[in-house]
């Protein structure tokens, strides 16, 4: 792939949530308003018409008010969430056409996600949580525990690989989770408020890392 081509594209993407929501995106190209939507057929139009092209080597920054579907919508490149219609390509995958073990596979070995509420094991220490991605790839617990404790240094917090999630404040439990989506040194990086918990001081620190 060379680098003018896209990484990620997002084509005519729609979610609508509701138990007959292919039947509504007739109406959503229509133009209906989300309102209306709700008010009528009892369904939430989440996503109209998305069209992204995302480079290698680039950041897309999703911006929008609270509830305009910027969560949603990033959850699409991993399928947390399945469109209602549209395609999502990935390195040249349409992963809408992936079963469950292929999709597993893309996971593992080309994304990881940032998550806005942490998301990490609470019955594993920092140590075991930071280096997830390299122990579902199966790589030896020796380098796993290596890798993991080179990006929890990175992000602060060497001397924590012993300790477990609730024994950190929320901003700590955050920067494990970057350190997590840094050991997997994946392609594609998600990120849903990755920032949220840090004060300005770590924030701008954590952002420098990343880039």
């Amino acid at each position: 792939m060379s680098m003018t081509e896209s990484f990620v594209s997002i084509r005519n993407l729609y979610k609508i949530f509701g138990n007959n929501a292919s039947a509504m995106v007739s109406y959503a190209k229509a133009g209906m308003h989300k309102k209306d939507m709700l008010q009528t057929h009892g369904h939430v139009l989440g996503l109209r018409d998305i069209n992204v092209e995302i480079k290698k080597g680039e950041i897309t920054v999703i911006m929008g008010l609270s509830g305009s579907g910027k969560s949603t919508l990033i959850r699409h490149l991993n399928r947390l969430v399945d469109p209602t219609a549209g395609e999502i390509i990935v390195n040249g995958t349409d992963i809408m056409k992936l079963d469950r073990a292929r999709l597993q596979q893309l996971r593992r070995t080309q994304m990881s996600m940032v998550f806005q509420k942490f998301a990490l094991l609470p019955h594993e220490t920092v140590l075991r949580n930071a280096g997830m991605p390299c122990s579902v790839r199966g790589d030896g617990r020796a380098k796993t525990d290596e890798t993991a404790r080179k990006w929890l240094s990175r992000v602060g917090l060497a001397g924590s690989e012993a300790l477990y999630p609730h024994q950190l404040s929320g901003g700590m439990q955050q920067r494990v989770g970057l350190a997590r989506a840094l050991t997997s040194n994946s392609e594609l990086m998600l990120m849903d408020e990755a920032y949220s918990a840090l004060d300005p001081l770590i924030r701008s620190s954590m952002q420098d890392l990343l880039l």
